[in-house]
This record gives C-alpha cells, structure tokens and sequence, in this order.
C-alpha cells in the first residue's frame, strides 16, 4: 500500500475482502468492534473478536495526531506495544496494528471513508492469552519506605515524577512498553519476534545503562530543599523467559504478564545495588544472548526468595 504525503491526516486500510478504505481524522476517530454511539464519519468498525468493543481513539490537533489505547489485547504501532491506557504520537507512515488489521498514517486530501456499520457486532471480546518471550525491566528504588517517612510527601513527589518521566521516555525511545509503576518500581518489558532475538534485549540492557546515568544526573542536580534526596539509589533487574500475555479483571490497564521471568526479574531488582553490589543486575539466559555484544561480567549463584535452586547472575556495564 503506498504512503503518499498528503495534507490531511487520514487512516487507510484492508479489510478482511481485500477491499481499501480511507477516512480522515478530523478531531477525533473511534476504532473498535462496536463504537456505539459514534456517528459513521468518527469510526473504523473493525469485526474481530480479538478487538475490543471501543479499542482505541485517535485523535487530531492540527496535524498532529495521537492514538491512545483503551482496549483488552493491546494496540501496536510500528509493531511495539502501546502501554495500556496510554497515548502514542503518529507521524506520517506510522503503521497501527489492531486485531489482523493494519492500518497506515497518511495525509490525505479528500475522504473516501467507507462506512462499515449498520451491521450485527459480536458483543464480547474475546480476552487472547499468548505466550511470548519477553525481556523484564525493573528499575526499583533502594531504601523507599524509610525514605517517605522522612521526607515531605510534596518534595518526594516532585522528584519522583522528573524520575518515572525520564525513565518512562527511555524505555520508549528504546520501543519498550511501561506495563505499569508498582510501588517504588517501574516495570517494563519488550516483546520479542523470536526466541533469542538480540536487538530485543539489547535495547532492553541499553536502556538500564541510559536510566542509570539520567537517574545520577537527576539527583546529583536537585537544589538544596531535596538535599535528602540527593543519595537516592536504584537497582535495575532484567530477566528474560516465556510469559502468558493475558489480564486480569475487567479493566483494559490489567495487563497481565505471568511466568517465572517476570518474579525473577523483581527478585533481581531487589539484589541490585543491595545485597549485590552492582547496580544492574541480569539475569543467565539474558547475559547468554548479550554477551556477544556488551560488556558481561559473573556476579556467581545467588538464592532467589520463593525459587528453588541458584540463579547464575551477572552485571552489564
């Protein structure tokens, strides 16, 4: 399909015949199995049982646009994960990918939206539970508890929103998706496409290096009324395992990530820069696909609380 520069944004698309359609954004357009409500000109009905009843809407503001994602089994734009509940900007020749249907960024001059509803809609969705290799980031916070109930909640805060926003935008310049912030921690983690793809976890490792040095930058400058502040400290656990990607509950933000890697990626977030004096701290299967390519240096066996046997760990730097 062809990506010319227009100059209005529009999606274009296939649907399941074959047959191309294209419509404008023009404030806001609603894509789902259902959007009741909506009136034809604002939606893209797209009848897969995979795709939530309202999966996710796009919206315009000049010619910038953004999707955020409400939906149950995700939505993917140039093939990353959007965090649940979140919002992506598109630019021209983005791809958004939901359900089996591909839709394409452009600037468009003229509609030829082709209405697809009117027809019966599937009432519910059907919640997909995959199983994927993934690759886990937890950056945690050393000493939290003591530290909240020493410091004034407003100033901590402040500080700790400058750090989840700065993380929050390395993992995504290095197409990760934040799951969600649990606790004192930031989880987040990275779909692979095959079982030891190493530009995957590669990008996984690199932004643990990057959060590290903009987590000392952040500190080492705050003023002198978050003086306290100043020594905090982080410790970063990567592990990487086959997971069943499903949820939990009812809401779209309960992305659910279960599997052995994910606990060992906690445990290992709770060693670093603790128990185990390197701040980054990864685990064999994740060091065996790096090693080739960046710096891996044995931390030795270590017993991981709830697991049985010895993990084998390393540090990168």
């Amino acid at each position: 399909m062809a990506l010319e520069n227009h100059k209005f944004p529009c999606l274009e698309w296939r649907d399941v015949k074959g047959c191309c359609h294209r419509v404008n954004v023009i404030e806001r357009l609603y894509i789902g199995r259902v959007c009741q409500g909506v009136p034809a000109d604002k939606r893209i009905i797209i009848r897969d049982v995979n795709v939530s009843r309202d999966h996710a809407i796009i919206s315009c503001s000049g010619n910038a646009l953004t999707i955020k994602d409400s939906s149950r089994n995700g939505t993917w734009v140039n093939n990353v994960r959007i965090t649940s509940g979140g919002e992506q900007k598109l630019i021209s020749g983005d791809f958004v990918h939901i359900g089996s249907t591909k839709l394409y960024v452009i600037f468009s001059e003229q509609s030829d939206h082709d209405s697809t509803g009117g027809i019966n809609q599937v009432e519910t969705t059907r919640v997909l539970s995959r199983q994927e290799m993934v690759t886990h980031l937890i950056a945690d916070i050393r000493g939290f508890s003591a530290l909240a109930q020493q410091t004034e909640s407003s100033l901590l805060f402040e500080v700790l929103s400058q750090l989840y926003e700065s993380l929050t935008n390395i993992i995504h310049e290095n197409r990760g998706t934040v799951k969600d912030f649990a606790g004192d921690a930031i989880f987040a983690f990275w779909e692979h496409s095959d079982k030891h793809d190493l530009a995957v976890v590669q990008s996984a490792c690199h932004a643990a290096l990057l959060q590290q040095q903009a987590a000392i930058e952040l500190f080492s400058s705050l003023p002198e009324k978050f003086s306290k502040l100043r020594h905090l400290k982080l410790g970063w656990g990567i592990a990487t395992g086959p997971v069943t990607v499903s949820h939990y509950g009812v809401r779209s933000e309960n992305l659910a990530l279960v599997g052995d890697s994910t606990n060992l990626a906690f445990r290992l977030s709770g060693l670093a820069n603790k128990e185990l004096s390197s701040t980054i701290v990864i685990c064999h299967k994740t060091a065996k696909i790096v090693e080739q390519c960046m710096r891996v240096t044995p931390l030795g066996e270590v017993d991981i609380k709830g697991r049985t046997g010895k993990e084998t760990v390393f540090s990168i730097t």
